[in-house]
């Protein structure tokens, strides 16, 4: 598919309704993994690029619903109109951790930021704790979960979410290493089988170059000469 071929308006359209789809929101990145893996657009930074300039304008125009903008925010103390109003909000913070009693300790872990927000809602009703790694996660990160974990005297349950690719992998590996405090991990996103078998994913151009990748191809047979 080249760039003359994309038919902007129907792209719009259908990133419209995926958008609509989900109703704790959803990031840029991910319509544009939806609509590569339907086949609508190839997953290439230049169509990265236009994608977003097109969403942005029907934003404008109020015809795209918006979207997660894990940076927008306003850094600010919080702040009340006068004290009435603050004990009239002060309730609903309230809340009681929802795992107590349960036999493990369940976390949940992505590698990138853009979907916090929709694993949290989605785990947010079962008092299910997210953790976002993006990338090889910073040392003081991994000290604050690992005294969290450790603290609790249950066993600890680790579902990581991430990229199939050689950096994925080392990611994971390098996050499960160096927190060293789980019974038990297990990759649930994505794997082999499902972007090679349940999906049928698009394949990604990989990173030419990157030392990882003819370890990563040959554990899972794929052709050293064609980075994914």
């Amino acid at each position: 598919m080249t760039r003359e071929r994309i038919r902007w308006p129907v792209v719009v359209d259908r990133a419209r309704q995926i958008v609509e789809s989900y109703k704790g929101g959803v990031t840029l990145r991910q319509v544009m993994y939806r609509l590569a893996s339907e086949g609508v657009l190839p997953h290439t930074p230049s169509t990265y690029r236009h994608l977003s300039s097109h969403l942005a304008q029907a934003r404008r125009e109020g015809s795209l619903p918006d979207l997660i903008d894990t940076l927008r925010e306003v850094h600010v103390p919080p702040a009340w109109t006068h004290a009435g109003a603050f004990l009239r909000e002060s309730p609903a913070w309230f809340g009681l951790d929802l795992t107590v009693g349960q036999s493990h300790a369940v976390y949940v872990a992505a590698e990138k930021d853009t979907l916090r927000q929709l694993l949290t809602g989605w785990l947010a009703p079962y008092g299910i704790p997210v953790l976002v790694v993006r990338g090889f996660g910073s040392q003081s990160y991994v000290d604050v979960v690992r005294d969290r974990v450790t603290a609790d005297p249950r066993e600890a349950v680790c579902l990581m979410v991430g990229d199939f690719d050689c950096s994925g992998e080392d990611v994971e590996r390098d996050w499960v290493a160096r927190t060293a405090c789980w019974s038990h991990t297990e990759r649930v996103l994505l794997t082999y089988d499902q972007v090679v078998h349940d999906y049928e994913l698009p394949a990604t151009e990989g990173k030419r170059g990157d030392p990882r990748w003819p370890a990563f191809a040959r554990r899972h047979g794929f052709d050293i000469e064609h980075p994914v």
